[in-house]
Order: C-alpha cells, then sequence, then structure tokens
C-alpha cells in the first residue's frame, strides 16, 4: 500500500513506536522517502519518477515478528522546499494523503499487510495468528496516541527523567553491505546460549555535559531505545564529546524458558553513585548515576543515567545469572572530575573483559566516584557451538570486498610491497644456524618452523638486493586473516602487507626534520590493518592502524571513503605505517626538558642553510617523524587479498606463516657510529642533544633487525599493541 505523509516526522515517529512496543509487528520491507513541495497534490505522481532527483541512503533496521530485515531509507532533496513522505507497503497500490490524520490509516496499513501474510502462505492458522497480533497492536497503537509522541523511552520504561526534547541518533556504520544467506551472522540477533543480544541501532540522548574528560570537552550519556519485543536494558552508553568512540551497546533476553531461574532478573534496588547537583561544572540540568543491586547470585552489567534525584524503575534494567557473566577491568577513561577527596569526584570508563575469548562485553560504562572500587561484570558465550554467528566463505569475501582499504603510497616512495612468493621466487635467501645458506622452496617448505626466532633469518638476493628490496607493487597480495572477537558477537579481518624491504627514518626536532641514513633500515616489513565488524549485522565499527611497534584503533567516522564504505589509507614513506590522512605525523614522541629547549632555540637563531637538516613546513614535534602523501601507487586490496587463515575453520595454511624464524638480519653496523655521522656537522650541543634523544628510542624502531612473521606476534591470537 503507498501511503503519502505531509508529516514525514509523524509517521516516522508512530511506525518507531509500534516497533518499540512490539518488537516490529509491522509489514514493512521498504521505506523510501521523498521531498517535494508541499502544495503538490496526492494524483500528481510525475515528480516522484524525477531522474534529476539526488538520493542520499542510508540502514535502519525493524523487525518483522522478531524476524530481522534490512530497510533502505532514501531521501531526495528538493530546491523548492517541503517534504512529503512516501511509504510502500508490501503488495498494494494505494495512496492516501494523512497529513494531519490520526494512526487509524497506519493501523489499516497493519490488516492489509497483515492479509497478504495468509494469501501468500494460504495458511489458515497463520493467518489467525496474525490477525490475533495485529488486534494486540491496534490495541497498543490507540492507548499509545494519548502519550507525548517524544517521550519514547519513558513511556516504554519509566526513568524518571525530566521530559524534554531529545533527539534519537545512531552511531553506526551508515553502509552495511548486503551478505549472501547462511548460518547466524547477519540475523541481527545472536544467541550466547540461555541469552540472546541485540546490538542497539538507535539511542536517546538522557544528560550531558561540557565539562571534564578528554579536552575538557565533556561527556553525553545515552540510552539504547526501539528495541525489539522482549529485549532488555543492561545499562546506558556513555562518549566523550571530543572524539566518536565505539559503540555497540547490548540488550538482552532470557532464553532459558527457566520460570523460576532465568538468566535476567530486575535488581532490587539503586544504590546513587554520583550526581552533579553541587558540582561546578557546565551542564542544562542535573544527572544522576546509578548502580543497580542485582539478587543474589546475579551480576550488574551497567549504569542507569536519570535527571531527577528519584530513584529509577526496578523494571529499567536487568541483571544477568553469575553462571552467564565474567569478570572486566577497567580500560580506557572517558570522562571525569579529578577532584580530590571530593564528593563530586567522578570517573568513567569503558571496561574490557579480562578473559578474552568467550567473554562478551556489553559496551555499557563504569562509574567510580571519590573511593569508590565496585565492578561491573560483563556477558559470557556458553554456547557448544561459540561461533555459530561468524561469517561463512562467501559472507567474509563480501566482507571484504565491502569494506578492504585502498592503500595509498607516498609519491617518493622507493619500497613497495610484493607477496610472499614473489619475494621467494626472485631469489630470498634462508640462513640457518650452523648450516650453508639455502634459496627458500616454493611457498615456504624448507622454511623450520619449530625454532626459536634467532635460529634463522631471511635475506636479499646477495646478486639482486637492489632490484628486490623495491618490492613488487602489481603481483602484491593482502593476506587476510579472519578470527573471532568478543566471544564470537564480532569478526576481525586482519590484512597482512608484507613489503620486501623497509626503509631509513627521520626524527622531527622541533621545526627541524633530520634525515636518519641507514637507522630504521630492515630487509622485510610486516605491516597490517584490523577490519572489526560487528556479526550482528555486518556493519564496520572500527579499524586498527599498525604503526611500527604499536597501533591504533580508529573509528570509522574518521577516514575517507571510496563508494561510500572502503576505507582510504595512506602508508607512511619507508616505514609504511598506515595513517587516515596525508599528512606529517609523529609517531614515538620523546620528551624533552627546558635545558634541551634552550639548545634547539640556538639552532633556530642559527644560519643552519649549511646544516643537514631541513625545516618542517609548519610542523613542529618531537619525535619519530612519518610522512603520508596521495601518490599514484595504490594498493586495491579488494582484488589482491588471500584468506590465509580462518581460526574457526579447519583448513590449509600457508607453510610461510608457520616459519618461526626472522624475516630479515639483524645489521652489523653499530647504531652510535651511525648517529655520529648524521650529526657530525652539528654544533656540539646540538650534536649531544640529538645523540641523547635518539638513544631514547625503542629498538624496533630503530631497525637492527628483521622482523617476526604475522604468525608469531602477540597479536595474531591476542589484543593490537596500543
Amino acid at each position: 500500500m503507498m501511503v503519502v505523509v505531509d508529516r514525514c516526522k509523524n509517521l516516522r515517529e508512530r511506525l518507531t513506536r509500534i516497533r518499540m512496543m512490539h518488537g516490529g509487528g509491522y509489514v514493512v520491507m521498504n521505506v523510501r522517502v521523498h521531498l517535494h513541495p508541499r502544495n503538490r497534490t496526492s494524483s500528481d505522481n510525475s515528480s516522484y519518477r524525477n531522474p534529476s532527483h539526488t538520493f542520499s541512503s542510508c540502514r535502519i533496521y525493524f523487525s518483522l515478528f522478531n524476524d530481522f530485515i534490512s530497510l533502505s531509507r532514501n531521501i531526495s532533496h528538493n530546491p523548492d522546499g517541503g517534504d512529503e513522505l512516501q511509504v510502500p507497503f508490501l503488495g498494494f497500490d494505494v495512496e492516501k494523503m494523512i497529513s494531519t490524520t490520526p494512526p487509524l490509516i497506519v493501523i489499516v496499513d497493519i490488516i492489509q499487510s497483515t492479509t497478504f501474510f495468509w494469501l501468500k502462505y494460504r495458511s489458515s492458522m497463520r493467518f489467525l495468528f496474525r490477525i490475533s497480533k495485529t488486534i494486540m497492536i491496534i490495541f497498543q497503537i490507540v492507548s499509545a496516541t494519548t502519550h507525548d509522541l517524544n517521550d519514547f523511552s519513558t513511556t516504554a520504561n519509566p526513568n524518571n527523567n525530566i521530559k524534554h526534547e531529545s533527539e534519537i541518533v545512531s552511531f553506526d556504520f551508515p553502509y552495511p553491505p548486503s551478505y549472501p544467506e547462511g548460518g547466524d551472522f547477519g540475523k541481527g540477533v545472536i544467541n550466547l546460549g540461555g541469552l540472546e543480544v541485540y546490538k542497539a541501532v538507535y539511542f536517546k540522548k538522557i544528560w550531558s555535559t561540557n565539562t571534564g574528560g578528554p579536552n575538557n570537552q565533556g561527556a553525553s550519556f545515552y540510552e539504547p531505545t526501539f528495541l525489539p519485543y522482549g529485549f532488555n536494558l543492561l545499562g546506558h552508553y556513555c562518549k566523550p564529546n571530543s572524539r566518536d568512540f565505539f559503540a555497540a551497546v547490548l540488550t538482552v533476553k532470557d532464553a532459558t524458558h527457566d520460570p523460576y531461574i532465568g538468566s535476567l532478573t530486575p535488581p532490587l534496588d539503586y544504590t546513587l553513585i554520583w550526581t552533579s547537583k553541587g558540582a561546578n561544572i557546565t551542564k542544562s540540568e542535573d544527572g544522576y548515576i546509578w548502580l543497580p543491586i542485582p539478587p543474589y547470585g546475579y551480576k550488574a552489567i551497567g549504569h542507569i543515567v536519570t535527571t531527577s534525584p528519584e530513584k529509577p524503575s526496578l523494571d529499567m534494567v536487568r541483571c544477568v545469572r553469575r553462571d552467564f557473566t565474567d569478570l572486566t577491568t577497567v580500560d580506557q577513561w572517558i570522562w571525569g572530575l579529578k577532584t580530590w577527596k571530593s564528593p563530586a569526584s567522578i570517573n568513567i570508563y569503558t571496561t574490557k573483559p579480562i578473559d578474552k575469548e568467550l567473554s562478551v562485553h556489553a559496551g555499557t560504562f563504569l562509574a567510580r566516584a571519590a573511593g569508590d572500587n565496585h565492578e561491573l561484570a560483563c556477558l559470557k558465550m556458553i554456547r557448544s557451538d561459540p561461533y555459530s554467528s561468524m561469517p561463512n566463505s562467501l559472507q567474509i569475501n563480501a566482507m571484504i570486498h565491502a569494506y578492504a582499504p585502498m592503500v595509498y603510497f607516498h609519491p617518493d616512495e622507493e619500497y613497495l610491497p610484493s607477496s610472499v612468493l614473489w619475494f621467494f621466487q626472485n631469489g630470498a635467501e634462508l640462513h640457518q644456524t650452523g648450516r650453508v645458506w639455502s634459496n627458500v622452496v616454493n611457498d615456504g617448505e624448507n622454511l623450520p618452523n619449530n625454532g626459536s626466532e634467532d635460529d634463522s633469518f631471511l635475506d636479499l638476493p646477495q646478486g639482486d638486493k637492489d632490484r628486490v628490496k623495491r618490492g613488487f607493487l602489481p603481483n602484491a597480495t593482502a593476506y587476510v586473516h579472519v578470527k573471532p572477537e568478543n566471544g564470537g558477537t564480532f569478526t576481525d579481518l586482519v590484512v597482512w602487507l608484507y613489503y620486501p624491504f623497509n626503509g631509513g627514518g627521520k626524527f622531527q626536532l622541533g621545526p627541524f626534520t633530520i634525515n636518519l641514513g641507514k637507522i630504521g633500515e630492515h630487509v622485510s616489513d610486516w605491516e597490517h590493518m584490523t577490519l572489526r565488524v560487528d556479526n550482528f549485522y555486518g556493519h564496520l565499527k572500527a579499524i586498527y592502524l599498525s604503526r611500527h611497534s604499536k597501533g591504533k584503533w580508529v573509528m570509522t567516522q574518521e577516514f575517507e571513503f571510496l563508494n561510500g564504505s572502503r576505507p582510504i589509507v595512506y602508508a607512511s614513506l619507508h616505514g609504511h605505517s598506515h595513517y587516515t590522512t596525508p599528512s606529517y605525523h609523529l609517531h614515538e614522541t620523546v620528551e624533552i626538558d627546558s635545558d634541551d629547549m634552550k639548545v634547539v632555540y640556538e639552532v633556530m637563531r642559527m644560519n643552519s642553510s649549511k646544516l643537514p637538516i631541513v625545516k618542517g613546513e609548519k610542523f613542529l614535534g618531537f619525535g619519530v617523524r612519518d610522512d603520508t602523501a596521495k601518490g599514484k601507487n595504490v594498493m586495491d586490496i579488494a582484488s589482491s587479498y588471500q584468506v590465509v587463515c580462518v581460526d574457526y575453520n579447519t583448513s590449509y595454511m600457508e607453510p610461510w606463516l608457520n616459519y618461526t624464524g626472522r624475516w630479515g638480519p639483524k645489521f652489523t653496523y653499530k647504531f652510535t657510529n651511525e648517529v655520529i655521522k648524521i650529526t657530525n656537522h652539528f654544533p656540539e650541543r646540538f650534536k649531544a642533544l640529538v645523540i641523547r634523544i635518539l638513544h631514547k628510542l625503542p629498538p624496533e624502531l630503530l631497525g637492527e633487525e628483521g622482523p617476526e612473521g604475522p604468525k608469531m606476534r602477540e597479536s595474531w591470537t591476542g589484543d593490537e599493541r596500543t
């Protein structure tokens, strides 16, 4: 059925109200929003098909009798202003203007859509079931019309909040791909065994402040909203105002079917952890943070935030039975007021599971006031098949094609990536302790796989070093390792790139850039990016970018994207560290004292044109410098990848992955001698400063020996280094 609505906000709120109250028990396959002048009549359909209109698309999610389907919402912009919403209901071609009509027209749509199910399935029992469910929906809609349309959370879940207009927001990736069917991946709900979890898509802001936290910009607190029928809150969500933050807040439903000792129960009471009342912070109203008090045998997973001093409803949140939970520890600081020994002191943290393999982080926050040291729990995967929601091979390939980065290299880059086999086929040498060196055979068949990292190393071919060290981009391959994360509720795609050679580095000392010559050079360089994708819908959540010995998790909002979903990554000159922007970057910073700064100022006042240093253009810093820029050389990961390992599936593994030695020799030059060469023409005091600072750098940044292979690193089975 076609319904044209003059006030698109009204219909959207009515539909979301129905979904919130009855788990999406209405039939809508696709929602399309057309913006047109208000004076257009409903019979004039020509502008709907105007090819000159541009559309911006995003994904929203509704549930169809607890089965999740993906809906597209397309908005076209009209310079004349005005707005109209055309909602196609399944199987009908009727239009009606309901700009001021009460929700009765929506009820008619539900009944007709239900009738369509009877026509489709030819099942009287199914038809009767749909009709009875529809009657319940109608009753709830009619009874809900007396409530304020903007007050969703307080209608369904009394929160004792002061009523005020609050925007519904989503932190999800806006362009999820379509995935092939198969298994439990992408179904919207994941069964942990006794618990079903649903990742909240929409949030309503409860309270915020513009004081404290990172950069003193404050934080905001949100309540997950529009939950499917039967799902409950575990707690609220908090993010700093200064930056985007990883958001995957879970809600839960009891799947034990145990009427006596279920997996979920309301709390016995609440404890007030902190209030902003009396605190010297910027706020529009006071906020209150509550800790649920669980019954014996149950644990609290999160906190509840209100704008009223009255305790929240006990039905607002659920505590989880102890055997469905796991331990957590403090992770990142989100926000706080570090007023020493003051009642106003508060710190908000993210948490992380202590036992990483099967623990499931719920995305809630931990609040600790002065003298408080309470802990929160996380969820736990207890199914006999814990990875049933992980993607299959077809879904993995769809995921890679949707989210694989485009890697741009610096215009001056000399050392490009290649495939591992290209390196072997072009004369790579294997050196083993107590043996004569030999060439690597085929795909690494003769590489040792049970020794230590110092028992063997690979090297460039003696007669062809200069050519092989430059790599071969047309043959470069991205090696993908697929592994479960967060108890099988997320998938990590670890994308490894191999470079036959890593060039020398640079050091930024105030306004001066110092070329480090051989320092930083080594044979072979393994760098990687990790794409973290949720298994609820297949949304890209965050990307880890390796940078020499460490790296950084970056939210998707910080990337440029190609075709809406493919992030653009920049590999730094010579060192191949990964960044989101083409610019100058400091990877490893060093601290210098006031005496050191005096030396830098002295050199700045000198005529430094004859010194072997370059003034950094609009760049001032102290540390290892990485340069990125958008050159002509680019690697399309989606067109040149190989899945080499899927942790939860038994499959063939390339022999070179199990190689236990180093991928390059230990350089024989003396670090001190190289530093003296670099600083030979510097003023004595400045030379001493440079030598002192360079000696503070970690050995892995100095490139004195070749790296270990991907599988020999801690991150293969553990956390990424940050």
